[in-house]
């Protein structure tokens, strides 16, 4: 009986952050444009989608080598792919901060409302807090998702696996 091969394409790390990335940047902006950009759920939605870009990238890549990838290549593969998505994600934060929301923010305070210290005194607070949610959000919660993904997923496709009675020396 002959078996059936599905031929995948070999992506590499460049391949699987990038496609990560704007698959985020299109959350994030959708999220934005739907109203819901300060929302939580939608900063744990995108983490969620993130999180398991990386487990996919790991299987795709065990499986473009035949699931003979060893735990370490396959670390490496997720620990690549989150350090490129989580930089591009970054910039992306970075200029989309500048250019929509803070522009946003900008263009308001002149059209329908008058400048009280209430006011100013929140766009202050807005731009002090942006630095700690970038930092936290962006990059210290991106980070750790892909850490954490990367390890989930090279022990749990990792290649020869063996139950607990089968453990052998090459395995462990």
């Amino acid at each position: 009986m002959q078996r059936f091969h599905l031929h995948l394409p070999v992506v590499h790390s460049k391949g699987y952050g990038i496609i990560l990335a704007v698959i985020c940047m299109v959350l994030t902006v959708v999220s934005y444009a739907t109203d819901q950009y300060g929302a939580l759920w939608t900063g744990f939605g995108i983490a969620l989608v993130f999180f398991v870009g990386i487990l996919i990238s790991i299987i795709h890549y065990n499986g473009t080598h035949g699931e003979k990838t060893s735990t370490a290549s396959a670390f490496y593969l997720g620990i690549r792919t989150t350090f490129l998505a989580t930089f591009l994600l970054g910039v992306f934060a970075l200029i989309f901060h500048v250019l929509v929301v803070n522009g946003t923010i900008h263009r308001l305070i002149p059209q329908g409302f008058q400048q009280t210290p209430r006011i100013i005194r929140g766009i202050e607070t807005e731009k002090e807090r942006f630095w700690i949610l970038f930092v936290g959000n962006v990059l210290i919660a991106d980070i750790a998702m892909g850490v954490l993904a990367a390890m989930l997923g090279a022990l749990v496709f990792k290649a020869n696996q063996k139950s607990a009675g089968e453990a052998t020396k090459d395995n462990i």
